[in-house]
């Protein structure tokens, strides 16, 4: 299942240097992508263009309510888009959180550039 130019991934994380990478890691598989640095510019940039999948920072300061899969998915064109976690606690536990929230997914920013685009990869054709 290789993407197409057509398939967006939007990628939330407060951290510029995250969403660099991610936004590398995506482009080099054939993905575009939208950014957001903030959970408040993200209705804006899937209004006209729903992704393909999401791939979110676990804990976004400005999410309402704290659950940024709930508040994710209260985005009407995102409420049945794969949502993959992204965070820097261990693998294992942020799959636990994954599945409890119920998101598709989930990364360990511990892995660093090299894990994570070894994970990202398989994950995104699974989806």
């Amino acid at each position: 299942n290789l993407p197409t130019m057509s398939d967006l991934i939007l990628i939330v994380d407060a951290s510029e240097l995250i969403l660099g990478m991610l936004e590398m890691i995506c482009a080099q598989m054939g993905y575009r992508t939208a950014l957001a640095l903030t959970f408040e510019e993200v209705p804006a940039l899937v209004a006209a263009d729903p992704p393909k999948v999401i791939l979110s920072d676990l804990n976004m300061p400005d999410v309402p309510g704290g659950d940024t899969v709930a508040a994710l998915r209260a985005i009407a064109p995102l409420k049945d888009i794969p949502i993959v976690l992204i965070s820097g606690v261990d693998q294992g536990e942020l799959e636990d959180l994954a599945r409890q929230r119920g998101a598709q997914g989930a990364i360990s920013k511990d892995a660093g550039l090299p894990g994570m685009m070894a994970q990202l990869g398989p994950l995104l054709e699974s989806l």
